[in-house]
C-alpha cells in the first residue's frame, strides 16, 4: 500500500464509520477493487483503520467517558457492560468465520453485498419499537447483535442503533449509545484481531489512521445528526445490490 491508498481509505473510513452502511465493507470494496489489494490485505487494513475512529470517538465521547468511569450513572454503566459481554458470544464466531472468508477470494464481494443488503432491510424495519428501557434483555440482544458486525457488509452503528429503535429508544439516544459503546468494543476487537493475526501493519497504513482520526473526529457530530434523520436503509440495499452484481458480472 502507498502513501496515497493509505489516505484515501483513512478519509474513507473516517467519514462512513459514523454512517449505518458499513465503514468495514465500503474501505475492503475499494481497497480490493480499486487498489488491487488481496482479501487479507484488505481486512486487515479496514480493521486496523478504525484505530484512527476509536481514538476520534473516545476524544468526542470524552466528558460521557469521565462520568461513567465515576460511575454516575450505574444503570447506563451495567447496560454497556452487560452489552460488551453479550458481544462477545457472536464476536468470537463471526471473527473465525472472517477468517475462511479471507481465504476465497470470489466469496468476498457477494457476501459484503448480501450483508449490506440485510443490515439494509433490518434499518428499514427499525422503527417499530415502542419502549426503550436499559434491561437486561435489551442489552444481550444490542451485544449479540453488534457481535455479528466483525463481519464485512454488517454494519456495526446500522446494527445497533437499528435494535436499539426496535426496543424503542429515540433517535439521538440510539445513535449516542451506539458510539459510546463503539470504544471498548472496536478497543477489544483490535486486540483480539492482533492476538489472533500477529499483525505487523504496513508503516505506510499509519497515514491512513491519521486521516480517519482527523476526518473522523471533524466529521463526528455532523454525520451522527445527518445520520439520525434520514434510514439508511435504501443506501444499505443499493450498495448491496451495486456488489452482487459486480460479484455476478
Amino acid at each position: 500500500m502507498d502513501l496515497f491508498q493509505s489516505l484515501v481509505l483513512g478519509v474513507i473510513q473516517g467519514i462512513t464509520e459514523w454512517l449505518p452502511i458499513s465503514s468495514q465493507g465500503q474501505v475492503m470494496v475499494l481497497a480490493m477493487r480499486v487498489f488491487g489489494l488481496t482479501v487479507q490485505e484488505s481486512v486487515s487494513h479496514s480493521l486496523f483503520l478504525h484505530v484512527g475512529t476509536l481514538a476520534a470517538a473516545t476524544v468526542y465521547f470524552r466528558h460521557e467517558i469521565r462520568e461513567l468511569l465515576a460511575w454516575k450513572d450505574p444503570k447506563l454503566a451495567r447496560f454497556l457492560f452487560v452489552t460488551l459481554l453479550a458481544t462477545g458470544v457472536t464476536a468470537v464466531p463471526s471473527l473465525l468465520l472472517l477468517k475462511k472468508l479471507a481465504l476465497n477470494t470470489r466469496l468476498v464481494m457477494p457476501v459484503i453485498g448480501f450483508f449490506l443488503v440485510a443490515t439494509g432491510l433490518l434499518e428499514l424495519f427499525a422503527h417499530l419499537g415502542r419502549h426503550g428501557f436499559f434491561t437486561k434483555k435489551n442489552a444481550v440482544l444490542l451485544g449479540l447483535a453488534q457481535g455479528f458486525s466483525v463481519l464485512p457488509g454488517i454494519s456495526r452503528s446500522g446494527t445497533t442503533t437499528s435494535v436499539l429503535l426496535l426496543e424503542g429508544f429515540k433517535p439521538e439516544q440510539a445513535f449516542r449509545l451506539s458510539f459510546l459503546l463503539s470504544i471498548p468494543t472496536v478497543a477489544a476487537a483490535e486486540v483480539l484481531f492482533g492476538a489472533a493475526e500477529g499483525f505487523v501493519p504496513d508503516p505506510n497504513i499509519w497515514l491512513g489512521v491519521l486521516a480517519s482520526f482527523t476526518v473522523g473526529y471533524a466529521s463526528i457530530g455532523v454525520l451522527l445528526k445527518f445520520a439520525e434523520r434520514i434510514n439508511f436503509g435504501w443506501w444499505c440495499v443499493g450498495f448491496g445490490a451495486f456488489y452482487l452484481l459486480i460479484s455476478v458480472l
